[in-house]
């Protein structure tokens, strides 16, 4: 069923004019896809409830890193399918069905309603209502007694203090003949995440040899953001002379096997889908010193770079090459 949903989810994006990268297979996130600047990192899962705090967090660090907006796409919730045109929400990041993801990438139609505890919601233009309200000389009791609601909610209505149920919202723009449910701005970059998101990370690197290579990228003077159940270790952010810019990296750390061919050929693919560059260091031998687009390096060459300058520099000559 998973593997329909992401055929679906791929063929949605692309049509809606997508770049989408490989399927990651990671536990985080499944995809990343990008059309004009817009990153969005997307978790796959038929039942959205099969995702718990941990991926949920280790996807907002990844989408914070790559400048991304994290979502779930799925079908159910429990053992109810989800609604056309309605967000829910696992642990702070939106999700929706296939329908909805149809209805706003492909068809330029934003879901108005939401899901929390107790029901189905929506936001009302306060200021409108207030306008409406004022125009029909109707006091806060007038209106309050009409929707069988408190002045103080109707108070709270107009400040946009608080969204109210469906019911509630198509009672006032029947009663007012306005326009007032406001389209849901639900996708965000996690720009603006709290301090766990943010901060390097690097102590909770997954293994020894990560902790180890990550530690010395930061001592070479790089930031570096660790990163858990993702495609690539670490994200980090260095200075490219030549372009005179900011480069993100995504960052992989293993000994050279077949299964670190396959990840950097992934991490290739996701780089170009997020315009960041790609690197692999490696423990042991190098066969080669590149694999698609991502660039690998040597443990022990590492240790003789000194500055981020120079680490950037044998990418860029490398991708040259």
């Amino acid at each position: 069923m998973k593997n329909d949903l992401v055929a679906l989810v791929i063929e949605l994006l692309n049509d809606a004019g997508f770049i989408v990268s490989s399927r990651c297979k990671a536990r985080s996130f499944d995809l990343a896809a990008r059309r004009s600047d817009f990153t969005l990192l997307a978790k796959i899962l038929y039942n959205i409830d099969g995702i718990n705090e941990e991926i949920a967090r280790a996807i907002k660090r990844a989408a914070f890193c790559l400048l991304a907006s994290p979502i779930i796409v799925g079908e159910r919730k429990g053992s109810f399918l989800l609604e056309d045109d309605v967000v829910y929400h696992r642990y702070g990041i939106p999700a929706i069905n296939s329908h909805t993801l149809y209805e706003y990438f492909n068809e330029d139609v934003s879901p108005c309603v939401y899901s929390a505890t107790g029901g189905l919601y929506v936001t009302i233009n306060g200021e409108k209502l207030k306008v409406a309200r004022e125009e029909k000389e109707l006091s806060l009791g007038d209106v309050a007694s009409e929707l069988g609601v408190s002045r103080r909610s109707v108070s709270k209505y107009e400040e946009g203090t608080v969204s109210t149920t469906i019911d509630i919202a198509l009672k006032l723009e029947e009663f007012l003949d306005i326009t007032l449910i406001e389209p849901l701005e639900f996708l965000k970059s996690e720009a603006d995440e709290p301090p766990e998101i943010t901060e390097s990370g690097i102590e909770d690197a997954a293994s020894s040899l990560e902790r180890y290579i990550l530690s010395i990228l930061e001592e070479i003077g790089l930031e570096i953001f660790a990163t858990s159940h993702a495609p690539f270790s670490a994200v980090s952010l260095s200075q490219s002379k030549r372009r005179d810019e900011s480069v993100r990296i995504l960052m992989g750390i293993s000994s050279y096997t077949e299964q670190m061919v396959k990840r950097a050929k992934i991490l290739s693919s996701l780089s170009h889908v997020t315009k960041t560059q790609s690197v692999f260091v490696v423990s042991g031998s190098v066969k080669r010193i590149q694999i698609e687009d991502t660039v690998l390096v040597a443990k022990e060459e590492l240790k003789k770079i000194k500055d981020p300058e120079q680490f950037t520099c044998v990418i860029e000559e490398r991708l040259e090459s």
